[in-house]
């Protein structure tokens, strides 16, 4: 639903930018074989568990008006490596001890650490998440006979003799992974059974299960992530950013799919062992096999595929491991019906149409990155029979009819749900690519019309437009995570009203952790659908909340003191703590990972589109520099960018392989307008006055108001330069995008002039709205607004926010303090009309970084706190949580407390709850809903009922309704109040009236 919390604006004036840039590199021992990565050990001491202290956005100072800044290269990407050269480790640090255990730190270095007595344990640290098998090494003991257990462990919560759960069934309760014993009968060594391989943990714990002592004097680990690759550090792509934060978590995303990169033959048994655990089951064929996890479940999930097979080809490019874990689900497929596996060998889990779809998008995938036409060809009639089976469940609506409902750990799948048909969408489209290139002409032109047919459906059938989501069916009352990301995400939107619409809605449920998945039980954070978010607030063109949400989210699980410092999460709850049974939840895990694609295809630009060809259309966000390489089958295509924001310049520099050919992207959604912009190419102008010229051997141009592309770039290095940009100001207001903030004052009528005191937000419409911080007088008309119509064929008026803070919200600390709030609230962070929000619980930083940008530049800003009760304006309580708010027609409501609220609709008696409005806006609090009364908000002058007559002099415009739902029209002296004179009823049943500005 449209939130009443803010939209993300972006004005058009250009404003400098407040940015951080800091580099905090070191290295890990050089002894071991490391590369130089940040250590774990060392980025421990300096985290905070405040769930904002993971972002890292703009400084203090804006940036200075510069020229372009020097490519940094490759060497500063691989700084940021977190998989080792070599594949012999050992542990970095002691973690604790438990009993008797004395010089503890010897081992690391080769002398003698003695451990006592029954119970006692030393714990290590690796300092990051590692796998594979471990030696001991003894100097001596007491006596033979010995015995000396290990146990692992991913997060530091687990640490001690028991192992976490890898093995058993955390939602049967079954199982338990126990620890290993070893028998030392004097000095000598011990390896783990291969059998016994650990996939995935940081932490092992050695400790005596016997009552004598031991002389522990080494520890090693074979490492066994990045199966298949001769050099784990060895990448063939990088990436490296003004940001620091941003560059850590590409590589950690990175990392997570090298440590779910494993050797065909260490797949977890299934069904598992009653106690301890076995990694020894074959899940397909070659040196490596991409899987969905670490420490489990070590198998081939195809949805996971999803997320983890983009991640693998921007960084270590490993196609070779994605093939074979295609290749390991077509192999299993059932070739009389032609369904696809939910999850490979072992499970063999069959039973879900949006796994099986997920294995469809896949290949397509697979054979854009890959050129691979030989696989293709191998491949091609299972696929078909593949679509088959899922195309044959599309019903007489267009729209696929789900019945296998298996799915990722979300619930209510079935039916015409729009995850599943977004899903479906792609393998349409990619399937008809797919077809082209096999010379299958009948199946690309059926897929074609099939996927047309779809797109128009879901968005007769699924979109709800007065909650600008859609719908998880036609009959539901959720609004999913997943189903609204992968929709925009996909291509399936039909306008980029609704992309802006989605980005809105999903970014309104955002907490200090995280974005919040209403399909998941609990309020919990899924990092799988998380990941598909980050994609469609970049396809959005909602860049800065894109990268806030990535600060946000990963940055918490980066460096979380509980996480492994290196790697991401199967998930988490609303409060940052552990999904999935805690003990039982893979902290490696690659469905997580989406953030390291999205920055290379989307901050960075760079993105395959074919197997020959490729985009460079970066998406800037509150970001100074990136740079890096995406791998083609011709070859490395290479690009780096650097904006100023000050001087209002982006300058980019692409070299391309023989063989390809390029799209090159300009933002200019921000500039006053495209004919203000000029780009040159290798000096020659290629655009000026909103024209494109041919030169540079590129041969066309044109622009959609958010880019200006240039298209046919032919193999070759290029400079671009432009000028004469805007700057994204990422600042919210403090309701929906339909209805004006309370507290707005008028300042004009359309023509006019408003003139602000310092900086403030104006806003421009009637009944729908556009807002940009302006300082100065401002005319109030189209142009000041980049040419936006925000209510067209109505004559429009201008208002000012208010000074301060949002109307109702209380002051609770100024820029650089820390906010507390008592239990939760939601915190506004800004001035002026221009913040970001927040749902805090206790307390948060009041600053940039913990809000993840700067809502207003060269503006002192201050902290706000929501209060209790309705929002700000004309709300008054309905209904308390699970009680029925009564009231005739169908009429809008705010469902929420604390200053968070979702605005639903209610007709006739209807529940107040999260099951009726489809989300909890937030979490753990009780809610209540709330109904609108009174004058819409910018009209508060009730000038006649309905069937009188609005009189008044000159041309005006006039709003016609009751109880929040209005209509919008512009006459010359006076106004009939009826249905007829606005064109409909805008709330059928109701007693209306209508209003003007003043």
């Amino acid at each position: 639903m449209t939130p009443l919390r803010p939209p993300r604006r972006r004005p058009p004036a250009p404003a400098s930018r407040r940015l951080r840039v800091a580099l905090l590199v070191a290295a890990l021992c050089a002894a071991l074989g490391l590369s130089a990565t940040p250590p774990a050990a060392a980025r421990s001491a300096a985290i905070s568990t405040a769930g904002s202290a993971a972002t890292s956005a703009a400084s203090a100072a804006p940036q200075a008006a510069a020229s372009p800044a020097a490519t940094a290269g490759r060497s500063a990407g691989d700084a940021y490596i977190y998989a080792p050269h070599s594949r012999t480790l050992a542990p970095v640090a002691v973690h604790g001890t438990s009993g008797s255990v004395s010089a503890p730190g010897n081992v690391l270095s080769g002398a003698s650490t003695r451990i006592s007595g029954t119970n006692s344990f030393l714990v290590l640290d690796f300092g990051k998440e590692v796998g594979g098998l471990v030696t001991l090494k003894f100097a001596g003991a007491s006596g033979a006979g010995q015995r000396v257990g290990l146990a692992f462990s991913e997060s530091s919560l687990y640490v001690g003799p028991v192992s976490d759960l890898s093995s058993g069934t955390v939602y049967s309760g079954s199982g338990t992974d126990g620890a290993l014993t070893a028998t030392v009968n004097g000095a000598g060594s011990y390896t783990m059974p291969a059998d016994k391989l650990r996939g995935g943990f940081r932490y092992l714990t050695v400790f005596m299960a016997s009552s004598g002592w031991v002389d522990l004097n080494g520890v090693s680990l074979a490492f066994t992530g990045a199966a298949g690759m001769s050099d784990p550090a060895a990448y063939s792509n990088y990436f490296y950013s003004s940001d620091d934060l941003l560059n850590k978590i590409w590589y950690a995303g990175a990392y997570t799919v090298q440590m779910d990169t494993i050797a065909p033959d260490t797949g977890r048994a299934y069904p598992p062992p009653a106690s301890g655990w076995e990694n020894n089951a074959v899940i397909g064929s070659g040196a490596g096999i991409l899987t969905d996890g670490a420490k489990r479940d070590r198998a081939v999930w195809p949805g996971d595929l999803g997320v983890s097979l983009p991640t693998e080809y921007v960084s270590t490019h490993d196609l070779a491991s994605t093939k074979n874990a295609l290749n390991s689900l077509y192999q299993h497929q059932n070739s009389s019906t032609g369904e696809l596996e939910y999850g490979g060998p072992a499970v063999n889990f069959y039973g879900s149409d949006t796994y099986h779809t997920w294995t469809l998008i896949g290949t397509a995938a697979y054979y854009t990155y890959s050129a691979d036409k030989t696989w293709l060809d191998s491949v091609w009639s299972r696929y078909r029979l593949g679509m088959s089976f899922i195309t044959a469940k599309i019903d007489g609506n267009g729209l696929l009819n789900v019945t296998g409902t298996n799915d990722w750990a979300r619930g209510g799948q079935g039916g015409e749900n729009i995850e599943a048909n977004a899903l479906l969408y792609a393998a349409l489209t990619g399937g008809a690519t797919l077809a082209d290139a096999e010379g299958d002409t009948a199946d690309a032109s059926t897929w074609r019309q099939r996927a047309a047919t779809l797109k128009s459906a879901a968005n007769q059938r699924l979109w709800n437009s007065a909650v600008g989501l859609y719908r998880d069916n036609p009959t539901s009352t959720l609004y999913p995570q997943d189903g609204n990301s992968l929709a925009v995400w996909y291509g399936l939107t039909d306008s980029a009203a609704k992309n802006t619409a989605v980005a809105r809605g999903l970014s309104a449920r955002w907490n200090d952790h995280g974005a919040a998945s209403p399909e998941k039980d609990g309020g919990a954070i899924g990092t799988f659908p998380g990941s598909m978010e980050v994609q469609a607030h970049f396809v959005a063109g909602d860049d800065v909340d894109a990268l806030a949400l990535i600060r946000r989210e990963w940055g918490w699980m980066l460096n979380s003191p509980t996480g492994t410092g290196s790697t991401f999460w199967e998930g988490f709850r609303s409060d940052g703590s552990f999904d999935y049974g805690g003990t039982y939840m893979s902290l490696a895990h690659g469905w997580g990972t989406g953030p390291t694609s999205a920055l290379t295809f989307y901050l960075l630009g760079l993105a395959p589109t074919g197997t020959a060809s490729y985009d460079f259309v970066p998406h800037p966000g509150d970001i100074a520099h990136t740079e890096g390489t995406i791998t083609l089958p011709q070859g490395t295509v290479t690009g780096s960018w650097d904006q100023d924001t000050a001087a209002g310049t982006l300058h980019e520099t692409l070299s391309a392989p023989a063989g390809t050919t390029g799209r090159i992207g300009i933002p200019v959604a921000d500039a006053p307008s495209s004919s203000a912009v000029t780009i040159t190419v290798n000096g020659a102008t290629v655009w000026s006055g909103g024209t494109f010229h041919p030169g540079a051997g590129i041969t066309g141009g044109s622009t959609d108001g958010s880019y200006v592309r240039l298209t046919g770039v032919p193999a070759g290095s290029y400079t671009v330069t432009a000028t004469g940009l805007g700057a994204a100001v990422p600042f919210a207001t403090s309701v929906n995008g339909t209805a004006l903030p309370a507290g707005y004052t008028l300042c004009a009528t359309e023509g006019g002039t408003c003139t602000p005191s310092g900086s403030q937000v104006m806003a421009y419409g009637a009944g729908g709205y556009v807002y940009r911080a302006v300082s100065g007088a401002t005319a109030c008309d189209a142009a000041s607004f980049g040419g936006a119509d925000p209510a067209y064929g109505v004559l429009k008026s201008c208002y000012l926010a208010p000074s301060g803070g949002p109307a109702g919200y209380t002051s609770c600390a100024a820029e650089h303090g820390t906010c507390a709030v008592s239990g939760t609230r939601e915190v506004a962070y800004g001035a002026n009309g221009a913040y970001r929000f927040q749902v805090v619980t206790g307390s948060v930083d009041c600053t940039n970084a913990a809000f993840g940008a700067d809502p207003l530049y060269n503006t002192a800003k201050s902290c706000w706190a929501a209060p209790n009760g309705p929002p700000a304006g004309n709300w008054a309580l309905c209904a308390a949580e699970k009680s029925v708010c009564q009231g005739a027609g169908d009429r809008p409501v705010a469902y929420g407390a604390a200053g968070a609220f979702w605005p639903g609709r209610a007709n006739g008696a209807t529940t107040c709850g999260n099951d009726t409005m489809g989300v909890d806006p937030v979490y753990g609090v009780g809610k209540s809903c709330y109904g609108y009364a009174g004058a819409p908000a910018g009209f508060p002058a009730t000038c006649s009922a309905e069937n009188g007559t609005c009189a008044f002099t000159g041309r005006r415009t006039v709003a016609y309704g009751a109880n929040g739902d209005y209509r919008y029209a512009t006459f010359t002296g006076g106004a009939p109040c009826t249905n007829d004179a606005f064109g409909g009823d805008p709330l059928p049943g109701v007693a209306k009236s209508c209003y003007l500005t003043s």
